[in-house]
């Protein structure tokens, strides 16, 4: 039976994990005992180590340089220095699957050149693993990709107080120029704050880029206002969820400091979209209309007010058919996929194949969620079925049936083959 996830609507605002629902909670916990107490003495507990500072404390000497192999081995050496190992005996294959890493082109392509470089962008709290499916995806289709690690993650979450959005744009910007110098053709994407650091390079450098793919972009999330609090909630604060660590490829405790650093990546980006107008490249957009994170209908309208490019696409996935669908661009797609036993796609769940060893339908992980979001025979009956069925949060499964958070997208196969036209009309313009 798979590894459960203890909870449901996850952690605090993690953007690639957690419910609105929870963080709006948390933060309304959060904000009145600090206005009312103050700072108040955490005692002469020793922090678990996850949360003491590691790793990360020099970003910049880490960036993408020369080449990418050897950026791929000068993170994984500060991975092999600081990372925490979920499963201690399984320390060097954790570090493999969460570095950095580089995927060629399919031994059945043709061409000696790759079609182009892709560079890939995991969410706050990810890591490199989270790409894995999409790698392959740009694989099979000629392209080189090339995932990358954030600063501040696949060590411990503290180390996500040694860095903040500066970093990761300088690594995200860095990338792009060592592709660019490598190819005339440069795709980024990205995965929620991922897909969110891709936008706000390709806006600022649109030279270096020639496409940009979002998949569950985090441009503005549900709790837009209560997150931007953040910034100030973290000087009495440091840590907004200590929750305990569920899964190696993703970290359970969110210093305040992330969510800061999130939200000013948001803030950059809208900046730079105001003073650049209408984005030239072609931009594709993927999101779920369940998504329990980010702020659907805002995507949709920032979408359409932006994207300058007649090749440009937005993908989302619905639960029901809506009663109006309008725009030339957007594409209405069904969600569930009874075979599959899914009836919703989650925030977390779009990018992953039904394939994927970890979150797929055959995969290690299961999330069942936890109280008070699930009743405790719910998160019962979840851990010991032999079989569930998938969705978020608000979705019930068939009756007598056990639910878990839907961590894969059935019709990934159908989303791949999209992909892959966006891209073959992105490269009109180079022939």
């Amino acid at each position: 039976m798979p590894a459960v996830g203890m909870r449901y609507c996850h952690k605090a605002m993690m953007l690639d994990l957690s419910s609105m629902a929870s963080f709006r909670w948390k933060l309304l916990t959060i904000v009145l005992p600090v206005l009312l107490l103050g700072c108040s003495s955490t005692g002469h507990t020793p922090p678990r180590p996850e949360l003491v500072l590691g790793g990360w404390r020099d970003p910049a000497a880490l960036a993408p340089g020369a080449d990418f192999e050897t950026y791929i081995r000068d993170v994984s050496q500060e991975l092999r220095k600081h990372r925490l190992p979920f499963v201690a005996s399984m320390a060097d294959a954790e570090l493999g699957q969460v570095a950095p890493f580089r995927q060629l082109p399919d031994r059945g392509c043709k061409a000696d050149i790759p079609r182009g470089i892709a560079i890939l962008i995991h969410g706050l709290s990810d890591t490199a693993f989270a790409m894995r499916d999409l790698a392959a995806t740009l694989s099979k289709r000629c392209f080189e990709a090339r995932a990358l690690l954030l600063p501040g993650h696949g060590t411990r979450p503290a180390d996500l107080m040694a860095v903040d959005h500066r970093d990761w744009l300088t690594h995200v910007e860095a990338a792009l120029k060592q592709a660019r110098a490598e190819s005339s053709f440069v795709v980024v994407a990205g995965f929620s704050l991922g897909a969110a650091l891709a936008l706000t390079a390709a806006v600022q450098s649109p030279g270096d880029v020639d496409a940009v793919i979002g998949l569950s972009p985090a441009y503005r999330i549900r709790s837009n206002f209560l997150a931007r609090q953040a910034r100030w909630i973290g000087v009495f604060r440091p840590w907004l969820d200590l929750g305990p660590r569920e899964d190696f490829a993703r970290y359970g405790a969110m210093p305040t400091r992330g969510i800061a650093s999130t939200m000013a990546v948001l803030g950059t980006l809208e900046a730079r979209m105001r003073r650049q107008g209408p984005l030239r490249t072609p931009w594709l957009v993927v999101q779920s209309e369940d998504d329990e994170v980010v702020d659907v209908a805002w995507n949709r309208q920032f979408f359409e007010a932006h994207a300058g490019d007649a090749r440009s696409q937005f993908l989302n996935y619905f639960p029901t058919p809506p009663e109006k669908a309008v725009g030339d661009r957007l594409v209405w797609l069904p969600a569930a996929d009874p075979s599959l036993r899914v009836v919703g796609i989650s925030h977390l769940a779009v990018h992953i194949s039904p394939e994927n060893p970890h979150y797929g339908e055959s995969g290690a992980y299961r999330n069942c969620g936890s109280p008070p979001f699930r009743t405790e025979d719910q998160v019962r009956a979840c851990k010991q079925a032999q079989r569930v069925w998938y969705g978020v949060g608000g979705q019930s499964p068939p009756p007598g049936e056990a639910g878990a958070r839907a961590t894969f997208n059935p019709h990934y196969g159908d989303l791949e083959h999209r992909i892959d036209e966006f891209l073959k009309q992105a490269l009109v313009a180079l022939h």
